[in-house]
């Protein structure tokens, strides 16, 4: 196991830095499609392919992405975070190889599969390995690399795609990137929730020691809530089961964070902020690069407050922030009557959405969906998450030029704007807030609430059978008069 000679929480932090990298080749992948749609338009690629194998090569990431997730999920619970973490660097530089190499339109599709199968590695075991390696006291900020890591990879086929103009060269500096990054995740430690759940309570300590600077009393005391988190004791794993019954409510408060996440327009606007905003005086390639430094500059307000004031506010402000920008940009589209009218009232409203959802919606599903699971059943739990947004986001992406089309580009917005108003709503709600608290004190909360609504329910029964009750007796008293 590798060990950062650095002191303090710097070795937590380095750790967690490092495992955020395949969310950095995550964004890399899914911004690489704008530039190269633009080399192809001028015919700068070695490859040139028609609209309709253009959407196919965009769509094989999702696909990849969806086939891997399960897989995934599972394999992070047999084999151990590190080395699932590890697989992602090979797949990525695979698929750039093939982009670079290949003279086919199927080339480039599977380039596209064996890359949407490392994205899938980057979101569902990158959140929890880092929660796994943070202490309570900044998990909140270190989560934050997911999302910090996933905009810097958008931000870097943005501004590469800008600066290199040319289709070889991006790749090749991709692949650069893809080669330094499998050389620091292998220096990586394994999860110590993932020690523990092996049955290695040794190794667990020792990496929890490597990772932070405490007495050997502070050490026993995270040993003991580290297997506490551990719910399923008796057999050492979870099972779909057990996310379905023992963990229904925190899975079904993540999902629907997953579906408002998506339905919000997150990723619909990944894909067509360009054309919503073409017609401005500035190209699609400055709109996009300024909107992913605003995507990047979204996570300074948010790592300064989610440690601080708990993620439930952050999310409450994050959905009304977004619904209110959203009513903005229906204004400005529906007011729209040239291609220059109201540009900059219209980009102001799309780069207000952007940040509002980069400071909550994005980022911090990827902490509760951390925070809210025993390691047991955490990688099920990322995996069902996973499918549900790749889901998701291929039919709001699908369905946005089809509403464009029959009703008018305004009214996709117009719906976001009510999903994420609704979205508030139930954060104000339903959201509990896990601020500061250990992996096993969110779980006791969970269950303390299980317990009391089933007693409720019970006593609200009982009543209903004891009104039953008298009903019957004096409709039998009346019969008898």
């Amino acid at each position: 196991m590798g060990r950062f000679q650095l002191s303090g929480s710097s070795r937590q932090i380095a750790a967690c830095i490092i495992a955020s990298l395949p969310t950095f080749m995550a964004g890399m992948v899914l911004a690489w499609p704008s530039p190269v749609i633009e080399y192809m338009s001028t015919g700068r690629v070695p490859v040139l392919l028609t609209p309709k194998q253009m959407s196919w090569m965009v769509a094989c990431i999702d696909l990849g992405d969806f086939v891997m997730a399960v897989p995934a999920g599972l394999l992070m619970d047999r084999m151990g975070r590190k080395f699932i973490v590890n697989m992602s660097p090979p797949l990525m530089f695979t698929g750039w190889m093939f982009l670079l190499y290949g003279r086919q339109a199927w080339c480039l599709y599977l380039a596209r599969l064996l890359q949407g199968a490392a994205v899938s590695i980057g979101f569902v075991v990158s959140p929890a390995y880092i929660g796994e390696m943070a202490s309570n006291q900044i998990r909140g900020k270190m989560c934050l690399l997911v999302q910090l890591s996933y905009a810097l990879g958008l931000l870097f086929s943005y501004v590469g795609g800008w600066l290199l103009n040319g289709y070889a060269a991006l790749i090749i500096a991709s692949t650069c990137v893809t080669v330094a990054f499998a050389v620091l995740l292998l220096w990586l430690p394994e999860s110590p929730y993932y020690l523990m759940l092996d049955g290695r309570p040794k190794d667990a300590a020792e990496c929890l020691w490597s990772l932070r600077s405490y007495a050997a009393d502070d050490l026993q005391s995270e040993l003991v809530d580290v297997q506490k988190s551990l719910m399923n004791t008796r057999c050492g794993k979870g099972t779909v089961k057990d996310l379905l019954t023992r963990d229904r409510r925190p899975f079904a408060i993540v999902a629907t964070l997953a579906a408002l996440q998506m339905m919000s327009g997150a990723s619909v606007l990944e894909v067509y902020a360009g054309s919503v905003l073409s017609g401005s005086h500035m190209s699609e390639t400055a709109c996009a690069v300024i909107l992913g430094l605003v995507i990047v500059g979204a996570t300074v307000p948010f790592a300064l407050t989610v440690d601080r004031y708990g993620r439930r506010p952050l999310m409450i402000i994050s959905c009304f922030g977004t619904a209110a920008c959203h009513v903005a940009v229906t204004v400005c589209l529906t007011l729209r009557t040239g291609d220059n009218d109201n540009w900059l009232p219209l980009f102001g409203s799309v780069a207000g959405v952007q940040f509002f959802i980069n400071i909550g919606i994005l980022p911090l599903l990827g902490i509760v969906q951390c925070e809210y699971f025993p390691s047991d059943t955490r990688a099920k739990a990322d995996a069902a998450v996973l499918l549900i947004i790749t889901f998701l986001s291929t039919v709001m992406i699908t369905t946005y030029q089809v509403v464009d089309d029959i009703f008018g580009v305004a009214v996709n917005f117009a719906v976001y704007a009510v999903v994420s108003f609704a979205g508030g709503v139930f954060c104000y709600v339903v959201m509990p807030e896990t601020k500061g608290k250990s992996f096993a004190d969110i779980q006791t909360d969970f269950h303390r609430r299980d317990h009391q609504f089933a007693r409720e329910k019970r006593r609200s029964s009982g009543t209903a059978d004891n009104r039953a009750v008298g009903y019957v007796s004096s409709r039998c008293d009346y019969q008898q008069i």
